[in-house]
């Protein structure tokens, strides 16, 4: 044995004692690297041109927290504040707050690309996101829990982030000015999601509200004035924050927010204006822009902007629709929880109306009659339906009919609308003429059957389910996603008074007004069997051609 070793180390020992002291060491980590030799591995931002991917980068700085320090600022800063609107798509306030800490929450925006980089709705392509756009989106889509988004929204409010009207849509093409919030919040609440997210949209209005934002005057208003002749007559497109508030899945304090934006303009419900309207009013209406400069009918001169009007008209066919949809309709989410609740919460709705004086006496007694029609209807609804919440054609067919023949006494009922398209055009047409600054009307220009034909069309239940004399002839899909059965409207609009029938020859048929109380199954058999008559006709003609062609 040597002398230089002791009994105590023999060569197992040692090599056990250099395991342990091996085990005792931290192991080897790029923390122990200087920063400057992490930056030659990864490249610096902001200085080379080459530099390993973000998230390699990001798994080299989990690793080291000298590169961690370094590295963060530009994470948060890089691409255009990247991962703030990442933050944004999922609602997620600490993230949000932790962008804030590098400040790296602009109130900025971001550019899309001109298919696919959106999905909001909109009357015109959006061409870019702000962080309000990303977080409404977000809740849009309902992959991420609707408390968060409010979570969100408070979070962008409280550092007065911009919430107004998005400035690539048609209210800037007239407006210089805004205060009111996105009329894609709205549209998003129309939809009738489940009450989980439709309180929580009412409560992010609410919010809005409260730091001063107002509800839009009017929505979708430039779709509306350039519909198709198709769609004139029936409910296309949401008007108005009114006739959102007014449907059974929205909570009686959202018309309170409604109600209130008018006030807010120093106006009273109960008031008649023989003269000019209300500033207030008027720069809450706005201006709209004319798709082509149009000349006046009597002043001569020629005209690109115009005021809209600052009186709303609620056209209560719009008003019975809602209620309709939401019991029967079931692409909506939203269903009674007891039988009358529809019925029970549009009673609440005409108090409150009631309390600020919107209705006079004859809008308050037909609204009452609706509400007395939904009490009385033993239909079954969709929250009764027996096959998954999809109701019958002919229970659908029922609800409405109940619904429409509720409002018919009131048939007369004042009539305030814009007159045609040249009443905007030309002031001259309705100077003069006495204005509420919100009525309910029955506009003459609806029709009920052609509105459930409609219904009937864009139903993916009840459409395959029909069967008319002519098949499948005449059915198609437009471009914009809409079902039309051109053989079913040409036969049915013979009777709009031009005299003149499907093939352009002279037809004095006739199917009753749907104010005389028919049911939409008796109108469409009049109708399929209107058809039959004249195909008839047309083969029994094309067939004396034939022969005459022969013989010539």
């Amino acid at each position: 044995m040597s002398s230089e070793q002791s009994p105590s180390q023999n060569p197992e020992s040692q090599s056990s004692d250099t395991e342990t002291s091996q085990k005792s060491q931290p192991p080897v980590t790029l923390d122990l690297l200087p920063t400057e030799v992490l930056l030659l591995i990864s490249g610096e931002p902001g200085k080379d041109q080459n530099i390993i991917s973000a998230a390699d980068f990001k798994a080299l700085c989990l690793l080291s927290p000298p590169l961690h320090q370094v590295y963060l600022p530009f994470y948060y800063l890089g691409d255009n504040s990247g991962a703030f609107r990442q933050a944004l798509r999922n609602a997620d306030v600490k993230a949000m707050e932790r962008c804030a800490q590098f400040g790296a929450t602009p109130d900025t925006r971001w550019e899309l690309p001109e298919s696919g980089g959106c999905q909001c709705i909109s009357e015109r392509r959006r061409t870019h996101h702000r962080p309000i756009d990303e977080l409404l989106e977000c809740l849009y889509l309902g992959e991420t829990p609707v408390g968060k988004c409010v979570d969100a929204l408070e979070w962008l409010l409280q550092r007065q982030f911009d919430m107004k009207e998005q400035q690539d849509q048609p209210w800037y093409a007239a407006n210089d000015y805004c205060d009111h919030v996105p009329e894609f919040l709205l549209m998003i609440l129309s939809k009738s999601p489940d009450r989980a997210r439709t309180e929580g949209i009412c409560q992010m209005i609410k919010m809005l509200h409260s730091h001063g934002y107002s509800l839009p005057h009017n929505m979708n208003f430039d779709s509306f004035m350039c519909r198709s002749w198709e769609d004139v007559g029936l409910v296309r497109y949401i008007t108005g924050p009114l006739g959102v508030a007014l449907r059974s899945h929205c909570p009686p304090y959202l018309l309170e927010l409604v109600l209130r934006d008018y006030v807010r303009r120093l106006v009273g419900f109960e008031v008649t204006y023989e003269e000019l309207p209300h500033p207030l009013m008027q720069r809450w209406a706005g201006k709209y822009r004319l798709q082509e400069p149009e000349h006046l009918l009597f002043g001569g001169g020629v005209v690109e902007t115009v005021d809209k009007p600052w009186w709303k008209p609620t056209n209560v066919l719009y008003t019975v629709w809602g209620l309709f949809l939401d019991l029967m309709d079931s692409s909506t989410v939203w269903a009674e929880e007891y039988r009358g609740e529809a019925a029970d919460l549009f009673d609440k709705k005409i108090k409150i109306l009631i309390e600020y004086q919107v209705l006079n006496q004859l809008e308050e007694n037909m609204l009452r009659g609706i509400v007395q029609a939904m009490r009385s209807m033993i239909t079954p609804t969709k929250a009764k339906a027996s096959c998954n919440g999809v109701v019958s054609d002919s229970d659908s067919q029922r609800c409405w009919e109940t619904l429409y023949r509720a409002i018919i006494p009131f048939e007369t009922i004042e009539e305030h609308w814009i007159l045609d398209y040249w009443d905007l055009i030309d002031t001259t047409i309705s100077l003069g003429f006495p204005r509420e600054c919100h009525r309910f009307h029955i506009d003459p220009g609806y029709n009920v059957y052609k509105m459930y034909h409609d219904y009937q069309m864009q139903n993916d239940q009840i459409r395959p389910t029909l069967n008319r004399p002519w098949g499948t002839e005449g059915v198609s899909k437009r471009d914009d996603g809409k079902w039309v059965d051109r053989e079913w409207r040409h036969v049915f609009h013979s009777n709009d008074g031009s005299g003149l029938g499907v093939w352009g020859a002279v037809d004095r048929w006739r199917v009753p007004k749907w104010t005389k109380g028919g049911s939409f199954a008796d109108i469409d058999k009049a109708v399929c069997g209107r058809w039959k008559v004249l195909d008839d006709k047309k083969r029994s003609d094309n067939g004396v051609k034939m022969r005459g062609k022969r013989y010539s």
